[in-house]
């Protein structure tokens, strides 16, 4: 007792605190089990930063490998294009890991082919590609400074047999074009509509902001190119039961077209 009462009050607090802890058994139990708990927690942490280490490791090598890279590149609606030709000669899909395909710029390098529309480049999994082409069409010559060029229906420049027949379409008088002229495009969708067998043999001519046709030997005044789809119609019409070929058609309204009638020939 004596020696106890010599010490400070805050001693004497630590030594009974450490008496009490030997003495109290379940103190020192949860002591371990939380020393347990923790390094538990440290071995499952450390299993799981290895194993996502290898998921990684084989996923980077399975990206690679020759079981995600591309062994089939399946092209459909290419005629006339060689889009797919170009897409191969630059390497950029035959036996590339999927993941590298960028579609973006496959897309690109079909497009520049000028007689693709539309196309579409879609990655199928596991390794297969897919290019789907829309490609243009001739709809017309055109006198161009250059001579006779082959549009499509959008005005992009074609390369095609000049022997191919198609309508024709002329300045007043058989003049020259700019192709950025306003009513080439118009010119282009009215013998677009016209029906085939009226077609191939058809004949415009644009002067100023007016355009005059001559279809199956018959003369039609079109006037400003607006409405051109119905007075395409109305023209199949009139060739088919009221006119002769020599007559003068003019639709410059299509509701109240007038004709003027030719000599039968």
């Amino acid at each position: 007792m004596e020696r106890l009462s010599a010490l400070s009050p805050k001693g004497r607090r630590r030594k009974e605190e450490r008496n009490q802890t030997a003495l109290d058994p379940r103190i020192a139990e949860r002591a371990r089990r939380v020393q347990e708990k923790e390094e538990s927690q440290a071995v499952k942490r450390a299993v799981w930063l290895l194993s996502a280490m290898t998921l990684v490791g084989v996923g980077i090598w399975l990206l690679h490998s020759p079981y995600l890279a591309v062994q089939e590149v399946v092209v459909s609606g290419e005629v006339v294009s060689t889009g797919s030709q170009r897409v191969a000669r630059d390497g950029l899909i035959e036996g590339a890991p999927m993941f590298l395909v960028d579609t973006e710029s496959v897309r690109e390098v079909v497009l520049s082919d000028p007689w693709v529309s539309v196309v579409e480049v879609r990655k199928e999994w596991p390794n297969t590609v897919s290019i789907a082409v829309e490609e243009r069409y001739p709809v017309a010559w055109v006198l161009t400074g250059d001579g006779w060029r082959a549009l499509s229906l959008d005005g992009v420049v074609l390369d095609v047999d000049q022997e191919q027949v198609m309508p024709r379409i002329t300045g007043l008088a058989g003049a020259t074009l700019d192709l950025a002229h306003p009513s080439i495009g118009p010119a282009l969708e009215f013998v677009e509509y016209l029906r085939p067998d009226l077609r191939l043999g058809a004949v415009v001519e644009i002067h100023g902001q007016q355009v005059t046709a001559e279809v199956a030997k018959r003369v039609v005044r079109l006037g400003r190119p607006a409405e051109l789809d119905e007075k395409a119609d109305v023209l199949v019409v009139l060739v088919d039961d009221y006119t002769d070929p020599g007559s003068v058609i003019n639709l410059f309204s299509p509701l109240r077209p007038a004709v003027y009638r030719g000599t039968p020939g």
